[in-house]
């Protein structure tokens, strides 16, 4: 017997085999959705580097109105990766909503100039939350925020959403982020709150807790490298006075936007203690007295590391701000990786910090149900 004729009945069993799993494959890959591309020019990117993907699950197409949420990344994360190790994948897989994933450039020339390369992007990828419109040290270039709301604006009008998509409902449009990504959530739930029914907060500071980046970290309590007793934010938070005048020129709807404040009480990143000042922030946003909470107590979904405060008007039907504590978490965004009834998040192999982290408990899960996302 000759080699060929040897080796015709292995190599045949192989070619059937391939033939029958690459369709296979194929098929599984087709039931995955991947996040697009927003296109660059159905949005307004206002000067900034910001790009945008927009996520769409098999589960809302082909039918009619879905929720929107934009997920903002935290710094020296991606927004692709961010959304599907978070547990927000897992959520709009399960619950059926439109994820709109803006995406910051890491520039390691930003901040250091007014011109050229210095004006776009961030040394860490983190986004820009507190360079306000009138700054000089982006040359007057409008802030990230508003480029963030118009690729709002380009989704809810069908842009991204692909051939079959579904309409999105300009009345369920929420956003959230952590750290730099829940910073630059907090803006944008302040500046455009008739864009947004909610957001939800996970680390991160108050809005105008300073006007430049470059005095971010000292005055809005962030650091990468010191202690965690020299992570402090100035007293207060924010300029009171500047917040008032903002409240004054929003223009809302009675009760939104809703605003969920998630910190851990061992946070080494930011200073726990900005969990206060949002609550003092948005309760003051809404009427609300801080000191006056209606809810007091554990959250359900995780009793013994988490405690809550609510606050809503008499009458209210739901929560207008909630405040959760996670005891002894520190500055990740936590997941749930062992409850096979409801996947949140992956743990992904990495030589750098991710800010995810296992702690048995879904953040994303957590948030969805305060936003109303579960349909």
């Amino acid at each position: 017997m000759t080699l060929l004729v040897r080796l015709r009945k292995p190599v045949l069993a192989a070619f059937f085999l391939l033939s029958w799993l690459l369709p296979a494959a194929a098929v599984q890959s087709q039931t995955q959705p991947a996040p697009v591309e927003l296109p660059v020019g159905s949005y307004d990117a206002q000067g900034t580097a910001l790009s945008a993907l927009v996520y769409v699950p098999d589960s809302v197409r082909g039918r009619g109105k879905a929720p929107l949420l934009v997920l903002l990344h935290g710094c020296e994360q991606d927004a692709r990766t961010f959304f599907e190790d978070s547990g927000w994948k897992d959520m709009a897989d399960a619950h059926g909503f439109v994820a709109l994933l803006p995406a910051q450039k890491h520039n390691l020339f930003s901040m250091v100039g007014t011109g050229g390369f210095g004006r776009y992007g961030n040394p860490l990828g983190c986004f820009n939350f507190a360079d306000r419109l009138n700054s000089p040290l982006k040359g007057f270039v409008p802030s990230e925020a508003a480029a963030i709301a118009s690729m709002v604006g380009a989704v809810v009008s069908g842009k991204g959403l692909g051939a079959n998509g579904p309409t999105v409902d300009a009345e369920q449009v929420s956003v959230t982020g952590l750290s730099a990504g829940a910073g630059m959530a907090a803006v944008l739930l302040a500046d455009y709150s008739h864009l947004f029914a909610g957001g939800a907060l996970f680390a991160g500071v108050p809005v105008m807790c300073a006007q430049s980046m470059q005095s971010a970290a000292s005055l809005c309590g962030i650091s990468v490298s010191r202690g965690c007793a020299e992570v402090k934010a100035r007293s207060g938070g924010y300029d009171s006075r500047e917040w008032t005048k903002a409240i004054q020129r929003a223009q809302h709807p009675v009760g939104r936007p809703r605003v969920l404040i998630v910190q851990g009480t061992a946070d080494c990143t930011v200073d726990p203690q900005n969990a206060l000042y949002l609550t003092n922030q948005w309760t003051a946003f809404h009427g609300l007295k801080a000191n006056s909470p209606v809810v007091i107590g554990q959250e359900p979904s995780w009793p013994e590391r988490a405690v809550r405060q609510g606050y809503a008007p008499a009458g209210a039907n739901a929560l207008w701000v909630e405040t959760v504590l996670l005891k002894d978490v520190g500055h990740v965004m936590p997941i749930d990786t062992h409850n096979p009834q409801r996947p949140c998040g992956r743990v992904r192999v990495s030589e750098t910090k991710t800010y995810i982290e296992d702690v048995g408990f879904c953040g994303a899960a957590l948030a969805a149900g305060f936003l109303q996302l579960e349909q």
